[in-house]
């Protein structure tokens, strides 16, 4: 038997998950304002910033895969969101949102 969940995130909650995600990793954005956020969904999950400096140029930073994962993972721990270690954990796409899906299998799904 498998228990699966989905944390659904909102554009604003995944930004705020990369933004924290970026700080504490060091990756910390480039100077300037958020310009713009995209999310490419296929064939991968794509999350894109545009950065804009005060100076006008414009940087697309992306972020995908592990690292997002890794973000929205960070995200629900910092807001006291259960998520179980020793579950797998994927990216997905529901309702025109991005998800992270976590499965459980086994003893550990009761």
């Amino acid at each position: 038997m498998r228990e699966i969940r989905c944390i659904v995130f909102e554009d604003g909650e995944l930004i705020k998950a990369i933004l924290a995600h970026g700080r504490r990793t060091g990756k910390a954005l480039p100077p300037g304002q958020i310009s713009s956020f995209e999310v490419e969904r296929k064939p991968e999950v794509i999350a894109r910033m545009t950065v804009t400096s005060d100076e006008g140029q414009k940087l697309i930073v992306p972020t995908a895969g592990a690292e997002l994962a890794a973000a929205m993972i960070a995200y629900c721990i910092d807001r006291k969101v259960p998520v179980p270690a020793n579950a797998s954990k994927s990216i997905a796409v529901l309702d025109d949102h991005v998800a992270l899906k976590i499965t459980m299998t086994g003893e550990k799904a009761r």
